[in-house]
C-alpha cells in the first residue's frame, strides 16, 4: 500500500501520556517494568487479606485466588487542587478522582497543561462504579454529592469542567475495548476539526483493592493467579486496576508547535462482530480480521512493514486462538509474510477492563519510540490451538532491539470488547523534529537567559516539585529553552509562585535544591522612577527586541532630554507588559514618574503627562544652586495650566505617591492640586523617595535583556497572567516531572450496622433557635455548612462558593434551615447572601418576623414531637 497526500494529512501525533498501572505510577516506571520483564500481579497472604477484611469463610473457599493487580493509595486525592469540597470528594467514584489527576499529568507530559479555554476534546470511559455500594446510607446532603458522582458518564464532563477544556466531551463505553474506541473517536474528532487537542483514555478500579477473586469452574478467571497469553498453560485472566490517557494532536500542528511526538497514529478502525459468533460474549474471527484489514487500509501502509502487534491477549483458551487466527487471516489476505512479533501486557498487569487497551497502546507507543520490543511475561510454549501458519507472526518471548528493516518502526494495537466491539490502531515511530519558529518580536540566542517559572497549590507540593525538577535536570539532558518554554506555556500556574532567570540549567538546579520559598502572595506594584537624580543606564538595543519599546522611543531623538527618554521608555515598558498580560494592581511613583503613573491610570492624557514630566525635571534643574528660580516658577505655572485643562477622570488602577506618601485608590478622581504640590515638594527637597520593599523600578527592566526578563518574572510571581508565547524563543514542549498532588484520604466510612438505633430529634427543635440570639443562629448555620460542604471549619466571612458550594448544595442548606429553624428562605436569596454571616442575617430576619407575628396572634405552646431519622 502507498500513502497518498490525503492520508499523510490525516496523521495524528501522540504528544503526551500518563498512566497509573499496578507497579507503575507513570510512563517511565511502566517502561522500566516492561524492560525488566516483571509482573505486578501480587500474591496476597492470608494475614494481609484478613487485615483487609476478607472473611475467613472466603479465604477457605477453594475457588478463591489471593492475587491482585492493585493500585496503591486509591483512597488518596488532592480535592483542593480541583476546588472540590471534601464531602463531595469522599462521595466521588475513585475512578473519577484518579482519572482527573492523570488528565493533569497527561497534559503536563504533553506540555499543554496551560491549555485552559482551548478546544481540547475529552474522550474517555470508566469501569463500573463499585464504590457507590460502599458508601453509608446518605442523608439528604450526601445524596446531593452522590447524584453528581455516581454516573460513569459524568467522567469526561468532570475533566472538561475542572480543567476548563472547551472541545467535545464524550463518554465512551464498549467494555474491554473502551479505551481504544475512545482513541479512535478522538482521532476522528481531530480530523474533523472539532478540537485542536484531545485527551483519550479510560480508567478501571476494582474494589476493594488488594483483595483476591473467585475463579469458578467454567469461568474465564485464572485458577492460579497467573495470566499466560498464547501459552499452552493458559487457563484464564486475572483482574487488575489502572488508568491511562494519551494526548493527541494532528501531526502537522504538533510539528509546527514544537511538541514532543512520541509516536504517530497512522490509521484506526472500529467494528462489531454482529451475530457472527456463538454467543453474545464469544469472539469472532471474521469481525476481528476485518477490523485489522480496515485499520491497515486506513493507515495506507504495507502490512509487511508492521513489526509488532500488541494483542488483546487475555490468556483464555478461547479468546487467544480466535484473536491470533484473525491476525493470521488478515496478513494472509493482504499478502504479508515478514516477521512480526506479538505481545500482550496483561500478563504483567492483569486485565484492566475498560483501561486494558490503554495499557497496550502506551506500551506500543513506548516500543516504537525506544526501538525495543518487550518480552511477553509468562509465555513459554505456544498454545497448541494456535496455528500461525506462514504468516510471519511469532510471540515476543524475550526483550530485544527492534529489527532493522529499512522501514519506519510500525506497530499495531488491538482491543476486543465483550459484546463484539473490536478496535485496531496502526502506529509509527516519531518523525525527526524540525525546530519551532521563535516569536517574531523576541528572537533568543542559544546562550541567553530564560525565565523558569514554578508554581504549586500548597507549600508541600511546591517543595516536592522543586525536588523532582532538580532531579530531572541533574540526570537528563535538556536544552534550557525547552525547559523554560514547557514550564511557561505547559503548566497550570498556581498561587504559590517562584521564578528564576538563568542562561543555564545548572544554575536552576542549584537554586531548586536550596529549598526556595514561594514569593509573597501580595499584589503586583510597579515603581516608576525616571531617575531624576540617579539616571538609569538604559540599553538602547532592547528596542530591537521589544516592539512596544521601539515604537515609544521613535518619539525621541539625539536632542531629547534624558528624562523625556526615560519617560518614553517607561511608557513603552508599560505597554509591553500590558501586551504580555501584565496589569499591575498599583503603580508607585516618585518625582516626574508620578505624571506617568497617573497617565497609566487613565487620569491624564499621555501627551500632557510627558510634557509635565519634562517640566518637572527642568524645574528641578532650575532650583539647583546657580539656577533661575523664575524659570522654576514659570514651569510650575505651565504644569498647573496643563493639568487644569484635563477633565476629572476616575483612576483605573491605584496610584501611590512616594513623594507625599499618599495613596489614590482606583475609582478616585485625582485631586487638582496634588501633582503641582508634589513638584514643589521635590523642588524644595521634601518627600520620601524610597520605593516600598519588593517593588521593582520599572526602568530596571530597560537596562538589559536579563533585567527585562527579571521584571517579567517578578510580575508573574506577584500574580500576573503572563502571555508566555510572546516571550518564546526556540524552545520546544518536552516531558518534565508532573505535578506532585498534595493528597489526603477521601474515603467512605464503613456502612453503619443496620440494627443500630436511630437518633430522635424534635420536630419543633427550632423553638430553642428562635429563642436564641444571632450567635446561636450563626453557630447552628455554621454546623449546617460544615456538614453539607464537608469542611472542618467555617468563619462568618467565608463565601459559600469559595468553599465549593453550588446551587445543588445550597438547596440542601435551604432544606436544613427549614427543618431546623422552621423558616422558609428562597434559594435565590440564600445564593445572593453568599457568606455565612449573610445567610445568618437572613435567618435572623425571618425569625424576628415570626416572633412579631407570634406576639400578635398569641399562639399556644408548640407541641414537641420526635421522629426517627
Amino acid at each position: 500500500m502507498s500513502m497518498t497526500l490525503a492520508q499523510e494529512s490525516r496523521l495524528i501525533a501522540v504528544v503526551g501520556m500518563a498512566c497509573r498501572f499496578p507497579g507503575a505510577r507513570d510512563t517511565d516506571e511502566y517502561w522500566n517494568a516492561l524492560m525488566k520483564g516483571t509482573t505486578s500481579l501480587v500474591p496476597l497472604t492470608a494475614d494481609e487479606l484478613a487485615a483487609k477484611g476478607v472473611p475467613q469463610e472466603v479465604l477457605a473457599d477453594p475457588s478463591y485466588v489471593p492475587v491482585a493487580g492493585a493500585l496503591e493509595d486509591v483512597e488518596m486525592f488532592d480535592a483542593a487542587y480541583f476546588g472540590i469540597p471534601p464531602a463531595e470528594a469522599a462521595a466521588m467514584d475513585p475512578q473519577h478522582r484518579l482519572f482527573l489527576q492523570e488528565a493533569v499529568h497527561a497534559l503536563e507530559h504533553a506540555g499543554w497543561a496551560g491549555s485552559e479555554d482551548r478546544r481540547v476534546g475529552v474522550f474517555c470511559g470508566s469501569g463500573e462504579n463499585r464504590y457507590a455500594a460502599m458508601l453509608p446510607s446518605p442523608d439528604s446532603g450526601a445524596r446531593a454529592h452522590r447524584s453528581m458522582s455516581d454516573a460513569p458518564a459524568a467522567l469526561p464532563l468532570r475533566v472538561s469542567y475542572h480543567l476548563d477544556l472547551r472541545g467535545p466531551s464524550v463518554f465512551v463505553s464498549s467494555l474491554c475495548s473502551t479505551s481504544l474506541t475512545a482513541v479512535h473517536l478522538a482521532r476522528r474528532s481531530l480530523l474533523a476539526g472539532e478540537c485542536e487537542l484531545a485527551l483519550a483514555g479510560a480508567v478501571s478500579v476494582q474494589l476493594p483493592q488488594h483483595h483476591g477473586y473467585r475463579a469458578l469452574d467454567g469461568s474465564v478467571m485464572s485458577p492460579d493467579g497467573r495470566l499466560r497469553p498464547f501459552d499452552s498453560a493458559a487457563a484464564g485472566t486475572v483482574p487488575g486496576s489502572g488508568a491511562g490517557i494519551v494526548v493527541l494532536k494532528c501531526l502537522d500542528d504538533a510539528l509546527r508547535d514544537g511538541d514532543t511526538v512520541h509516536a504517530v497514529i497512522r490509521g484506526s478502525a472500529l467494528n462489531n462482530d454482529g451475530a457472527d459468533r456463538q454467543s453474545f460474549a464469544a469472539p469472532s474471527v471474521r469481525g476481528q480480521r476485518d477490523v485489522v484489514i480496515a485499520a491497515l487500509t486506513d493507515a495506507g501502509v504495507d502490512p509487511a512493514t508492521v513489526g509488532y502487534v500488541e494483542a488483546h491477549g487475555t490468556g483464555t483458551s478461547l479468546g487467544d486462538p480466535v484473536e491470533l487466527a484473525a491476525l493470521r487471516e488478515a496478513r494472509e489476505q493482504l499478502g504479508a509474510t515478514t516477521p512480526c512479533a506479538i505481545g500482550a501486557v496483561k500478563s504483567s498487569l492483569g486485565h484492566l477492563d475498560t483501561a486494558a487497551g490503554m495499557a497496550g497502546l502506551i506500551k506500543a507507543v513506548l516500543a516504537v519510540r525506544e526501538g525495543t520490543v518487550p518480552a511477553t511475561v509468562g509465555h513459554d510454549e505456544l498454545n497448541p490451538l494456535i496455528d500461525l501458519g506462514d504468516s510471519g507472526l511469532y510471540i515476543s518471548a524475550d526483550t530485544g532491539p527492534w529489527p532493522r528493516t529499512g522501514h519506519p518502526r510500525r506497530a499495531a494495537v488491538t482491543a476486543l470488547g465483550v459484546g463484539g466491539t473490536n478496535a485496531h490502531l496502526v502506529l509509527e515511530q516519531p518523525p525527526v523534529r524540525p525546530a519551532p519558529a521563535p516569536a517574531p518580536s523576541e528572537p533568543a540566542a542559544p546562550d541567553e537567559p530564560h525565565i523558569f517559572p514554578l508554581s504549586a497549590h500548597t507549600p508541600r507540593s511546591f517543595d516536592r516539585l522543586c525536588d523532582r525538577l532538580a532531579e530531572t535536570l541533574d540526570h537528563k539532558e535538556h536544552a534550557p529553552g525547552d525547559v523554560a518554554r514547557t514550564l511557561q506555556e505547559g503548566r497550570h500556574h498556581r498561587t504559590l509562585r517562584r521564578a528564576w532567570v538563568s542562561p543555564s540549567l545548572q544554575g536552576i538546579s542549584t537554586a531548586l535544591r536550596e529549598k526556595p520559598v514561594p514569593a509573597p502572595e501580595e499584589g503586583l506594584v510597579l515603581a516608576i522612577d525616571l531617575g531624576d537624580e540617579n539616571p538609569y543606564p538604559l540599553d538602547e538595543r532592547l528596542g530591537e527586541r521589544i516592539a512596544e519599546l521601539r515604537r515609544a522611543l521613535e518619539h525621541t531623538g539625539s536632542g531629547t532630554s534624558r528624562v523625556v527618554v526615560a519617560a518614553h521608555t517607561a511608557r513603552g515598558l508599560l505597554d509591553a507588559l500590558a501586551v504580555r498580560g501584565v496589569v499591575p494592581d498599583a503603580v508607585a511613583a516618585v518625582g516626574a514618574g508620578e505624571y506617568l503613573a497617573f497617565a497609566h491610570a487613565g487620569a491624564l492624557p499621555w501627551d500632557v503627562a510627558l510634557r509635565c514630566a519634562e517640566r518637572h525635571s527642568r524645574a528641578l534643574e532650575a532650583s539647583l544652586p546657580g539656577g533661575d528660580l523664575s524659570v522654576c516658577e514659570r514651569l510650575l505655572d505651565e504644569i498647573e495650566r496643563d493639568l487644569a485643562a484635563c477633565p476629572p477622570t476616575p483612576l483605573a488602577v491605584e496610584v501611590r505617591s512616594l513623594t507625599s506618601g499618599t495613596g489614590f485608590p482606583a475609582g478616585r478622581v485625582l485631586p487638582t492640586g496634588h501633582l503641582p504640590a508634589m513638584t514643589r515638594a521635590a523642588v524644595t527637597g521634601e518627600g520620601d523617595f524610597a520605593p516600598p520593599p519588593g517593588c521593582p523600578s520599572l526602568l530596571d527592566g530597560a537596562t538589559g535583556w536579563e533585567q527585562w526578563l527579571r521584571l517579567v518574572a517578578h510580575c508573574w510571581e506577584r500574580g500576573a497572567d503572563v502571555s508566555w508565547h510572546l516571550l518564546r524563543g526556540t524552545g520546544r514542549r518536552i516531558p518534565l516531572p508532573g505535578y506532585p498532588f498534595d493528597e489526603a484520604r477521601h474515603w467512605a466510612a464503613p456502612a453503619p450496622d443496620a440494627t443500630a438505633g436511630h437518633t430522635p430529634i424534635p420536630v419543633g427543635g427550632a423553638t430553642a433557635s428562635r429563642a436564641g440570639g444571632a450567635r446561636d443562629v450563626l453557630t447552628e448555620l455554621g454546623a449546617i455548612w460544615r456538614t453539607v460542604l464537608g469542611v472542618p471549619e467555617v468563619a462568618p466571612e467565608d463565601s459559600f462558593f469559595d468553599l465549593g458550594g453550588h446551587s445543588l448544595l445550597a438547596s440542601q442548606v435551604m432544606t436544613r434551615i427549614r427543618e431546623l429553624f422552621e423558616v422558609r428562605i428562597p434559594l435565590g436569596e440564600l445564593l445572593d447572601a453568599e457568606t455565612l454571616e449573610g445567610m445568618s442575617e437572613l435567618v435572623q430576619d425571618e425569625l424576628a418576623a415570626l416572633r412579631v407575628y407570634a406576639t400578635q396572634t398569641a399562639p399556644t405552646d408548640e407541641a414537641m414531637e420526635t421522629v426517627e431519622l
